[in-house]
């Protein structure tokens, strides 16, 4: 008999990276899931066993093993099936953020290459380790759990056999760590991407085609998300009203901001207040 746990994470205050779900999951002979779709990155990592994935939309099919792990993006047809005679055990992390297929791409997954697998023989090395940390103290503060989370990824750049850096790619990072700690301090001004384009020193189109490959979204769509989050901090955590809340993270009015907020969120600021001081009764 098929064997799962699983635990949510809930706290979506953060941006660049954070967990969703995660949980260990001991299959039956033959126990399959899908083909469907996901809304964010699911990683598994089998720690034994085997079994098969398949990745549906690129028309492949791959027989992995415990110390291995396979990738599945959002909105990526995919199923997977346990082995018959030795049937996969394995743990899964489901995760999203700003950065999180930025991450991703420096350990070697990308929408074509869904497979992970180590430099390390071990099959408890510190991607196991890592996750295994996050579903085993799933109690803990939701600062803790992020941390690991960071630490996961990390992992999965370190462990990979095929993690990709050049130094033209160490280039590009710095601009786009540039990029993204000067929106960090100037958020709360009516900055545009032409400004961050001009701190990095850089042509606006290149820069925005840049950070378009580097992080998978346009800056001015990170810039949006991030003031946001912001708004989302200070809806949770103070009595301002719209307008104060709107010029502490860069908007001239609150109408603006209320627009940006619902059209990112599908409810306004004021409704995602109440449903928060709601959850928390």
């Amino acid at each position: 008999m098929t064997t799962a746990e699983f635990h949510f994470f809930d706290n979506r205050s953060y941006v660049d990276l954070y967990p969703i779900q995660f949980g260990k999951e001991i299959c039956e002979p033959l126990h399959s899931f899908g083909p469907s779709k996901r809304k964010h990155f699911l990683f598994h990592y089998i720690i034994s066993g085997k079994g098969t994935f398949f990745d549906t939309k690129n028309q492949k099919e791959y027989r992995l093993r415990a110390g291995q792990g396979f990738l599945i993006p959002p909105n990526h047809l995919s199923s997977y099936e346990a082995d018959f005679s030795d049937p996969w055990t394995y743990i899964w992390l489901e995760f999203n953020g700003l950065k999180a297929e930025h991450f991703l791409k420096r350990a070697g997954l990308t929408f074509e290459n869904l497979i992970f697998s180590s430099r390390n023989h071990n099959i408890k090395n510190a991607v196991y380790n890592e996750m295994n940390y996050i579903i085993e103290n799933y109690k803990t503060s939701s600062l803790n759990i992020l941390a690991h989370t960071y630490l996961f990824a990390d992992a999965l750049i370190n462990e990979s056999i095929i993690t990709t850096k050049t130094e033209h790619e160490e280039v590009k990072e710095i601009y786009i760590r540039e990029a993204i700690n000067f929106i960090e301090r100037n958020y709360q001004s009516s900055i545009t991407v032409d400004d961050i384009a001009k701190h990095c020193n850089l042509n606006r189109s290149y820069f925005s085609r840049l950070f378009k490959e580097q992080m998978s979204i346009t800056p001015q769509q990170f810039l949006i998300t991030y003031r946001l989050s912001k708004a989302c901090e200070l809806l949770k955590n103070t009595k301002w009203n719209l307008q104060e809340i709107a010029e502490a993270i860069g908007y001239s009015n609150q109408f603006n901001f209320s627009i940006a907020f619902k059209r990112f969120f599908g409810q306004s600021p004021n409704t995602w207040r109440k449903n928060y001081d709601k959850s928390l009764r």
